[in-house]
């Protein structure tokens, strides 16, 4: 699935989308969640404070990308890409400054914007304005960074708080990002002509790809249709951060064996790399278009599991299922923009996208942890959860026809 040819011809502005989304895994709720307990525990603070410092930061930072996301149309890759990582490093030096919960409040949201937000916005963005008919592919191939992340980190942070403290850990992240990225970066970059595209297939993509219409970000958010596919493209992230920041408590209470996080992790991470290969495959053979109806189907499998299953692999199953949407949607949703309203302007519409994603994830962690407050049951959560899913699915279906780009002369 892939081409080995492709990636040869390809292979730096590959590595460097993948670079980028490994990165991404600093700002991520799977990785942030790992320190939960030990933030608490300095903090004295309880889930739902947590929680809700956690959902202000990333909702501000959701605000913040819809200007600063925008800014990849305007800019040089290289630039933003540089300053993007530069960003990264200061926000992980920043959370170890942490002493009381204003500063951990803007070191969340310096993590959320520079990791969740812009490492992720910039990678994706580069890849789909770069590649044409290999869009897919090329996507699957920069996102198999962040699957890494997923797999080693875990691993890894556990075995380093078994000799240093969180706040030395998050210190030495940040030199890793200031002296080896940012450099990488820059020695992939500088050879790179904005407005290129990619080396394999230019004579068959005038013939493949029809003429489509630019949308303007303007454009996009006065489409109802937009609206309508939202909650299905937000669903995942959302939930899914409400889990990862919660991993802790949701595995002791259904008394899940300690031993099957990291290991679902890995499961997680093996499995959203397979996946990626396929969807990539898939959105260039068939389109995204065509994949969007699907891919919210293992997810609500793995949440009806959660729900009516007391296998001791459960945790497992889950992780691999919900492993399979996300890593779908990694390649799927960025491919769906750009066959929908083109690519001209794909930093500005992904800048909107992500800022409503990254909305999304801020209302997990608050509204889960108030759940767990008020005593509701993982069952009856991973119910609500379920719930929204097939309503999310529902009212993306009522418009299916409407997706399609609009094609000019």
């Amino acid at each position: 699935m892939f081409n080995y040819q492709f990636v040869k011809n390809n292979s730096r502005f590959l590595l460097f989308g993948f670079i980028l989304t490994f990165c991404s895994s600093f700002g991520q709720t799977f990785f942030i969640g790992i320190f939960n307990p030990y933030i608490r525990e300095d903090l004295s603070l309880s889930h739902s404070e947590f929680g809700l410092i956690y959902s202000l930061a990333t909702l501000l930072s959701s605000f913040s990308l819809i200007w600063v996301g925008k800014k990849i149309d305007d800019f040089k890759i290289i630039y933003f890409a540089i300053t993007a990582c530069i960003f990264l490093a200061f926000s992980s030096f920043f959370l170890t400054l942490v002493t009381n919960i204003i500063l951990l409040f803007f070191a969340i949201y310096f993590l959320r914007l520079s990791g969740q937000g812009l490492m992720t916005h910039t990678a994706s963005t580069s890849m789909a304005k770069f590649f044409d008919l290999n869009r897919g592919k090329a996507l699957s191939i920069s996102w198999l960074g962040l699957s890494l992340g997923e797999g080693f980190l875990p691993y890894l942070i556990i075995f380093l708080m078994k000799f240093y403290s969180w706040k030395i850990v998050w210190l030495g992240i940040s030199i890793f990002v200031l002296c080896l990225v940012v450099p990488s970066v820059f020695i992939i970059l500088k050879s790179y002509q904005d407005g290129a595209t990619e080396v394999s297939d230019r004579k068959k993509k005038d013939e493949a790809n029809p003429t489509i219409k630019n949308w303007t970000r303007s454009e996009v958010i006065r489409d109802s249709k937009f609206y309508f596919l939202l909650p299905a493209v937000l669903g995942p992230g959302f939930l899914s951060t409400g889990i990862f920041i919660n991993q802790i408590y949701i595995f002791e209470s259904k008394q899940w064996s300690m031993l099957l996080l990291a290991q679902g992790f890995t499961l997680y991470a093996i499995v959203g790399v397979i996946t990626l290969a396929v969807s990539g495959f898939l959105v260039d053979r068939f389109s995204a278009i065509k994949i969007l109806p699907f891919y919210l189907l293992p997810t609500m499998g793995a949440y009806f599991l959660v729900i009516t299953s007391s296998w001791a692999f459960t945790p497992i199953v889950m992780m691999t299922l919900i492993a399979m949407t996300n890593g779908t949607s990694s390649v799927l949703l960025t491919s769906t923009w750009s066959e929908i309203y083109g690519t001209k302007y794909l930093g500005g519409i992904r800048s909107v996208t992500i800022s409503f994603f990254v909305f999304s994830t801020a209302i997990g962690p608050v509204l889960f942890g108030y759940l767990i407050d008020q005593q509701f049951t993982i069952n009856q959560i991973f119910s609500m959860m379920l719930g929204y899913l097939i309503l999310a699915n529902a009212l993306f279906l009522f418009k299916l026809k409407d997706y399609q780009p609009v094609k000019i002369a």
